[in-house]
């Protein structure tokens, strides 16, 4: 306890002592300001690295129960997903810490009390709490009513938890480098140090945020992903319910939803990054955000089923349209025609980034056949040249619209 209040005595003590602030005092103001962010920082890198996890080890769960795979409670997938949430809930903590902290800070700096929490905290706050209460609720769930299907109140809390969780955390690194670049601005004028030295150098703040921004926006994506999935996958029909939606229904909100969270997604990504560092462009970013994408579903979704071992190399090819799209993004001219073009680009591969699991999907439609594990690569395939070019144009259209909406939210925002 004396530690945890020690910033609290500290600040009043200084309260008590110096009325009146020196230059040198603001800049110690400042400098302890920055630690603070930085452990927000930590904190919303730490929740959403959790949440990856989590969406990760879930991933794999799901294909192990495709596979007939004996389930145990301390099963890898298992091990994975309690593991990012454990680590997610140590990231909320820290930022909660955080907001205590600075709470104290400019009440007593600026005499302004009952400091409500930021938007990214409550976000975090309410989605890591929902992810602790899937736990006991899936517990119930199935001492009630024994296997339940995907789409189930108990994932359903844990994937909008997840969805909320990221989302927040997103907004956190955003906000807090920001302020971190600002406050080092402030603080080469205080020190009338030249400023132009600062801009010109910006390789480190350039490629630590672009990471940054990769490593919070990939759970979104992954959430987003697995909550399109509880609603278009067959995998809801049990014993005692029935939540599996009318098959023309569920692929269709595969078709609308899919290209649009892909465009939506990868084109956020390049605008988040243009938007703080000086408008400044690298190619990059989205292919390795869309690279990692891709290695999880192989880790997660293709490598465990051994019948399709022999896809990957297909799988791999969804590179292409990133890194298409990440060169119409980052080196040409960022003109509407082209961000609506990479948009469009970006939807149109959705049919094939999110194999094999959409083969699930579109199968209730086509052939509604038994669909085993083993089947799965033949299916999908047939399915590419009967019903792929019908998809590839709403596709493509949809795409458009994803870029649109990124595009004008983010320019709203700034």
């Amino acid at each position: 306890m004396k530690k945890r209040f020690s910033f609290r005595r500290r600040v009043f003590d200084n309260k008590t002592e110096n009325r009146q602030y020196s230059n040198s005092t603001v800049i110690e103001d400042l400098n302890f300001y920055n630690r603070l962010v930085n452990r927000f920082l930590v904190g919303c890198i730490l929740v959403s690295f959790g949440i990856l996890l989590a969406e990760s080890g879930g991933s794999w769960d799901i294909t192990n129960h495709l596979l007939n795979k004996p389930e145990t409670f301390f099963s890898p997938p298992h091990v994975i997903l309690y593991s990012g949430i454990g680590l997610s809930l140590v990231g909320a903590t820290i930022m909660f810490l955080y907001w205590r902290s600075a709470s104290i800070y400019i009440s007593t700096r600026k005499k302004e009390k009952n400091l409500e929490l930021d938007l990214s905290i409550k976000l975090v706050i309410s989605g890591v709490s929902m992810l602790l209460l899937a736990g006991p609720l899936d517990f119930f769930w199935h001492s009630a009513f024994g296997l339940d299907g995907l789409l189930s109140p108990p994932h359903l809390t844990l994937t909008i938890g997840m969805l909320a969780g990221s989302i927040g955390a997103l907004i956190g690194i955003t906000s807090s480098y920001f302020v971190i670049l600002n406050n080092c601005i402030n603080q080469e004028k205080r020190q009338d140090n030249n400023i132009g030295k600062f801009k010109n150098n910006e390789k480190i703040p350039f490629s630590l945020y672009t990471t940054l921004t990769i490593i919070g926006i990939l759970p979104i994506w992954m959430s987003s992903s697995g909550l399109i999935y509880m609603f278009s996958l067959p995998f809801s029909d049990t014993e005692y319910y029935n939540f599996n939606l009318e098959p023309t229904t569920a692929a269709t909100i595969a078709t609308l939803t899919f290209p649009f969270l892909i465009s939506f997604i990868l084109v956020s990504l390049l605008r988040l990054v243009i938007e703080i560092c000086n408008k400044k462009r690298k190619f990059g970013a989205i292919s390795l955000t869309g690279s990692i994408f891709m290695i999880i579903t192989i880790v997660t979704m293709i490598i465990p089923n051994k019948s399709l071992l022999s896809t990957i190399p297909f799988y791999v090819l969804n590179i292409i349209p990133i890194i298409i799209a990440d060169i119409f993004l980052s080196k040409l001219p960022l003109k509407r025609v082209y961000i609506y073009t990479s948009g469009g680009i970006l939807g149109s591969s959705f049919f094939m980034l999110y194999y094999p699991m959409i083969t699930h999907i579109y199968n209730e439609v086509v052939t509604n056949q038994p669909l085993w594990p083993s089947l799965t690569a033949p299916i999908y395939f047939d399915m590419i040249f009967q019903l792929y070019p019908l998809l590839a144009v709403p596709a493509i259209g949809v795409g458009i619209l994803g870029a649109i909406v990124s595009s004008r939210l983010i320019n709203r925002k700034n």
